[in-house]
This record gives C-alpha cells, structure tokens and sequence, in this order.
C-alpha cells in the first residue's frame, strides 16, 4: 500500500509501518486502468493539502481516499483524523463534507467513521442531517420496492435513494442499515420509517417502527404510470 499526501509522493510509509503490496496483474487490465486514472496502482492510497502525523495519530486535510480492492471507491473529506500503529487496519473518522463514490452509488454525510481492514474499506458509518445514499442497479436485478409484474417489465436502470440520520454501510456484506427518520425509494415506491435494513446483493428490504414508539412503518405505492415514477420526483 503506498500512503502519500499530494507533495511528498509516498513518504511517511516507513512511519506508518504499511507494507507496498504488489501492482495489479495484467488479467485486471480495465481494473488497473482506473486505478492509473485515479493515480492509486496499489489497493489503498490518498491525497491531502496536509498532513500531521506523530507516531500512532495523524491528521490529514481536504482528503481524498482511493480504495481499489472493489473497482474504485473514493472517499473525500474535509479532515481526517486515524489512530494507532498500522492505520490499515485502523477506524477513520471524517468530517466535514463527506462524499464517498462507489462503482454503483454515492453516499454524502456530515461526519463518518471509515472501518479499514487488511488495507481496504471494510465499513463505514455516516451521520448527517440527513446523511443521503444512492445505489444503481441494473435491469435483470429484481427491486425490492416493486411487485412482481413491475420487475418484468423493467428494462431501464433504476436507483435505489434513501436518507438517515445515521446509515450503516458493510462493504464486505453490501448491507445499508439507516436510522432515525429513515427513508427508501427506488423512485416511484417509498418506506419511512425509524428504522431499514437494505440487502444489496438479495435486494431485501426489512423495516420496522422503534419499540414503544408511536411511529409505524409507512410505504406509499404508486402507479408506475403516474407523475410521482418520473426521475427525480417523489424524493423528499
């Protein structure tokens, strides 16, 4: 892994005691060609204005973090503050205009805390007013939010957008976990509720109201023909 702020290239990588693994091999060639674009040839890299480091602390300004283990994620921040002997394996916390970029989706918050492990995102929990997400999916993935006659018919890419006040993120899992006023839509249906769980990879989706609450699951359905389906509306 090659550790780097913008002016001193790969220095300080003796300080972090992160071991250089080896570039990505031809059999990845799409892979390392993104990696090239992004400037990152090793799984975990940065960039920062500044960086302060002594010994087991540092803290980087207006950071950008490029994780290239699952396509390219990238990670920016307006400060980043990690902790301890192998910061690999070690939890960041972000703050201020944090915006992270996955292959299929975004997610901006106000402040995250990044999990790393074994020198990639392992993940990430996000805190805003709201903290926002968006996943894409392709065509033949079925939709959690629509009926069965809806997913037949489908030939465009839908998105998947929700909004928390804090969303859990297992990269390893591919699992969103929102809480606090929480709200899921694939832009047409909708759920709100205290409380949902969205399984990526098995495209399921689990709600429930907080117990002793007053506040109960809420799913609005509408027709796929009517204005509330059209791109862009029905988002809060």
């Amino acid at each position: 892994m090659c550790w780097r702020t913008e002016a001193r290239g790969c220095a300080w990588a003796g300080l972090l005691q992160l071991a250089a693994l080896a570039a990505a091999s031809a059999g990845n060639a799409p892979a390392a060609a993104d990696a090239d674009r992004e400037g990152c040839n090793q799984p975990l890299c940065y960039t920062a204005s500044q960086l302060e480091a002594e010994r087991n602390h540092m803290v980087l300004h207006d950071i950008s973090i490029v994780d290239t283990t699952r396509g390219i994620t990238r990670i920016k921040a307006d400060l980043a503050e990690a902790n301890g002997p192998d910061l690999g394996d070690s939890d960041w916390v972000l703050t201020g205009h944090v915006r992270v970029f996955m292959p299929q989706g975004k997610l901006s918050a106000d402040k995250a805390t990044v999990q790393f492990a074994n020198k990639r995102i392992a993940s990430m929990s996000a805190q805003g007013e709201p903290a926002e997400f968006e996943h894409s999916a392709d065509a033949a993935t079925p939709n959690p939010l629509a009926g069965e006659a809806a997913n037949r018919g489908r030939s465009a890419l839908e998105a998947a957008h929700g909004h928390a006040r804090q969303i859990d993120y297992d990269m390893e899992r591919e699992l969103l976990k929102l809480n606090g006023d929480a709200w899921l839509s694939d832009g047409c249906n909708e759920i709100t509720s205290q409380s949902i769980v969205y399984d990526i990879v098995n495209q399921k989706v689990r709600a429930e109201a907080s117990p002793g609450g007053d506040t109960q699951v809420h799913g609005t359905l509408h027709a796929r023909s009517g204005p509330q389906c059209a791109p862009g509306a029905g988002r809060p």
